[in-house]
């Protein structure tokens, strides 16, 4: 339910948790992520603010099932990588679905992740198995899907990166070396799939700029035009992709 402005300084409320809405001078779309329990919009000064709740209204249900998420995130602390719990890929949430009597190994199939680990384990030891799994295939899907957008975008671009590796950042995205090799974070895998383009055409144009002058943002965005939505989507949302 959307609520009226509260003598404070939130713009308004969305089933009690405050919107805070930052205005910009550099944005040209409107975007929305969770952040400490809160819902924080990046809005043109330009914007009214009735656009602003308009848009809200329309996101609604999914600012609800974020709050949703961060919350019990938040209250279970450290993933326990049991049957039921949820996992994002590709900007959905999956339930892990555990199952008993195989040799380990991850699939998606059915609306869930399904996570196979051998029978007459201990409680410690199928943890740890389903973990062990279900990274594997998490790391594989992001070098599959990683590398065929980097493949794309290169040609369109008519760069050539020398050496494409993924790595486990805890901060980071993306690297590219004055050598033209490029490092992701595989962590991208969990983003929706135009966030994975933005970092993989952020990290193609310093082939060409080692740098962030005009000339590269002016790549990026002769690339993908709307970079600018997925680089706030991706500041606002980015702590939630995590394991």
């Amino acid at each position: 339910m959307l609520e009226r402005r509260r003598p404070d300084s939130a713009f308004l409320y969305v089933d009690g948790a405050p919107v805070r809405v930052r205005r910009t001078g550099r944005k040209k779309t409107i975007s929305i992520g969770v952040q400490d329990g809160e819902v924080v919009v990046l809005a043109p000064r330009h914007v009214p603010n009735s656009e602003i709740r308009d848009l809200i209204d329309r996101k609604s249900d999914w600012i609800r099932k974020t709050l949703e998420i961060h919350s019990n995130r938040a209250r279970s602390g450290a993933r326990r990588f049991v049957d039921g719990e949820v996992f994002p890929y590709l900007g959905r949430e999956y339930p892990l679905r555990v199952l008993r009597g195989f040799e380990p190994n991850a699939r998606l199939r059915g609306g869930a992740i399904e996570v196979h680990v051998p029978t007459g384990l201990t409680p410690g030891r199928m943890s740890r198995s389903v973990r062990a799994a279900f990274l594997r295939w998490y790391r594989v899907r992001a070098e599959a899907i990683i590398t065929e957008r980097t493949a794309c975008f290169a040609a369109a671009m008519k760069v050539r990166p020398q050496r494409i590796t993924l790595k486990d950042y805890k901060s980071m995205w993306g690297k590219c070396t004055a050598a033209g090799a490029i490092t992701y974070n595989w962590k991208l895998v969990m983003a929706p799939r135009p966030i994975v383009d933005y970092i993989v055409v952020h990290e193609l144009a310093h082939l060409r700029h080692l740098n962030h002058s005009p000339r590269f943002w002016a790549l990026v965005e002769a690339t993908l035009p709307d970079y600018r939505e997925s680089r706030d989507w991706l500041r606002l949302n980015g702590h939630l992709l995590t394991i």
